[in-house]
């Protein structure tokens, strides 16, 4: 049992608090514990029944775990402990799969059953806690990391069709995985594993793709609010410090209003940028802040912080993630684990109610509700304006460009275009020729990002679907459970309650956004709990300043030209030399290359020096 150990000393950040392990002939299961909900170490994991034949291993919370204990207390089922994990344990008992349905919260976990010798391992239903495993001819391992799955000896023979989807996203699609043969379990679904034979279920689905509804837009604002209260509310149950994330946006300011009249001198954070006011948004928490009454802490990050702290963030990820937001995420994560153990933050809410500049842009082209004519005479002298995103002027720029180049497209190919940070022509050619001609799978996998693209007309309830499919899963929950768990805190998002999504979803997309509005629906719903300048503020997305911070880094410098020289190239066989020795920067630190396809290669080289080589 050396690979079980090992592979919990790997999630020791993801569970301080206790350690525990479950061995018999053919079945082993560890835990790592962060102490939530009942703090007792008789609820320390894994956990047994009273019988002893049921043992239980699980990750998240189930915020209606009381409700539900009311109820299995009133057919005889007797507690011996005030946590959920016992809740989650005597209902799974009594309803085996269809338990699954009841569960209000996010989870990952696996139940054993001794005596039928069965495996049941489950996901929540949007993936907000990862769950990975492998199998082969005579095991199967699942963990909450990919570096505790690679802990058991597993092939790591690079997928390439990831390779190159991550060089076009900037994260690996969450359908799949950076390693041959590694697998994420789908949102959703359940594996059911006896006499070795592996089959999986799906438990819950989005709701179908609709453009019609009965309910009036004034009862769905009245039915949305009430939603949500209820979400935020379910979602402050715990024994431990609990606080907020405040970025001062309309979602994080929606929960911590909520939260506000429930928790007196409740906690927020949020950061900004020192000395510079283009990506400093701070201003914003903190008039929230002041207006829910919250005891708030501020942090404005340096050059320093990012030093400090981007090889720590580096580390700690176990596949290639190149979303630069990680690393304030990380700092955050830290600096508030020293007040609280839970932070409840807004993702989840652009991908629902079409609160993204694409989302914007998209209604735009299917509507034709832009100066077309203005455009056209834009396109002629875009080619001698340069686009940034360190200066308000240049993003602008970028933004008319991109605009610009995905207007004419089509649907379908619009929309995938609207989710790339590299093109595929421009990945294309990073790669020498012997591997990029193993990368070609990623074209079929496009398939399963564009799916449903196209099918509602007019309505954008197809483009909100397809995200959370792909870019909420893949990118934003993934960021979120990482940065926060490699510091001890939990993260809860009240806008992924299943109830408030599956009613959400039910609506017309002009509920929730129109030409004049994103996020109408809850605009409307808490407009009066608002500060003024919250409510009325443009949306901006959460932007790092990469080639402010990142590109002098001393420790990325030091990083590329001590370890990625010629000949690690040669031997590596993955990328073109030439662009390889254009990613490192020259005497003054300049790199003329994209930012963001920059960062996704150092990010891949660190990743790669550390998990392949």
């Amino acid at each position: 049992m050396i690979n079980l150990a090992k592979s919990l000393d790997l999630l020791s950040k993801r569970g301080p608090d206790a350690r525990g392990t479950y061995i018999e002939d053919t079945y082993a299961v560890g835990h790592r514990r962060l102490s939530i909900i009942d703090t007792d170490h008789r609820s320390n994991q894994p956990m047994k029944d009273e019988t002893g034949r049921y043992v239980i291993s699980f990750n998240g919370e189930i915020f209606n775990y009381k409700a539900i204990r009311e109820e299995l207390e009133s057919k005889g089922i007797v507690f011996h402990t005030s946590s959920d994990t016992e809740v989650l344990l005597q209902n799974y008992i009594l309803k085996k799969e269809k338990a699954f349905e009841d569960f209000v919260g996010f989870f990952a976990f696996a139940i054993y059953d001794k005596e039928e010798q069965e495996l049941i391992v489950c996901r929540d239903r949007y993936g907000i806690k990862p769950l990975l495993y492998y199998q082969d001819e005579d095991k199967f391992v699942f963990a909450s990391e990919l570096k505790s799955v690679l802990a058991y000896n597993t092939p790591k023979t690079l997928d390439k069709a990831s390779v190159h989807q991550y060089f076009q996203f900037n994260y690996v699609p969450p359908q799949h995985v950076i390693f041959e043969g590694i697998h994420k379990l789908k949102p959703g679904a359940f594996i059911k594993i006896k006499n070795k034979k592996v089959e999986q279920y799906t438990y819950y689905n989005l709701p179908a793709v609709r453009s019609t509804t009965s309910i009036s837009y004034d009862n769905a604002v009245t039915q949305f609010k009430t939603l949500m209260e209820q979400s935020v509310i379910d979602r402050l149950v715990a024994d431990v410090p609990l606080g907020t994330f405040l970025s001062g946006g309309l979602d994080s300011s929606i929960i911590t209003g909520i939260a506000s009249q429930y928790i007196e001198n409740l906690h927020t954070f949020s950061i900004g940028y020192e000395g510079l006011p283009v990506f400093d948004e701070s201003k914003y928490a903190l008039a929230a802040a002041k207006h829910f009454n919250t005891k708030h802490h501020v942090f404005q990050l340096t050059e320093k912080d990012f030093s400090d702290h981007i090889i720590q963030a580096l580390d700690y990820i176990d596949e290639p993630f190149a979303d630069s937001a990680m690393l304030p995420l990380y700092i955050l994560s830290q600096k508030a684990s020293k007040y609280l153990k839970v932070a409840l933050s807004g993702d989840g809410a652009d991908e629902m109610l079409g609160g993204y500049n694409k989302h914007a842009a998209e209604l735009k082209i299917r509507t034709g509700d832009y100066p077309q004519a203005l455009m056209s005479t834009f396109q002629l002298f875009s080619p001698f304006m340069k686009g940034a995103r360190n200066t308000k002027w240049g993003n602008f720029i970028r933004r008319l460009k991109r605009f610009n180049d995905i207007k004419n497209k089509s649907i379908v190919e619009r929309y995938y275009a609207l989710c790339l940070i590299s093109p595929p022509s421009t990945v294309d050619s990073i790669f020498n020729t012997d591997f990029h001609k193993g990368t070609l799978l990623w074209k079929e996998r496009k398939q399963e990002i564009i799916q449903g693209i196209g099918t509602s007309g007019l309505s954008m309830n197809d483009v909100m679907q397809a995200d959370f499919n792909t870019v909420l899963t893949g990118d934003m929950l993934y960021k979120a459970d990482m940065m926060s768990m490699a510091n001890g805190l939990e993260v809860r998002v009240p806008f992924l309650d299943h109830r408030l999504v599956d009613f959400s979803m039910s609506l017309p997309s002009d509920y929730k956004i129109d030409r004049a509005r994103r996020k109408k629906i809850a605009r409307d719903a808490f407009g009066s709990m608002l500060p003024t300048e919250v409510l009325h503020r443009k949306k901006k997305g959460f932007d790092v300043p990469v080639q402010d911070y990142l590109y002098r880094n001393d420790a990325i410098v030091s990083f590329l030209r001590d370890n990625i020289g010629d000949e690690f190239i040669k031997e590596q066989a993955i990328f073109e030399p030439g662009f390889a020795k254009a990613m490192v920067p020259s005497k003054n630190n300049a790199v003329k290359v994209d930012p963001q396809l920059w960062w996704a290669y150092v990010v891949f080289q660190y990743w790669h020096r550390k998990y392949v080589v």
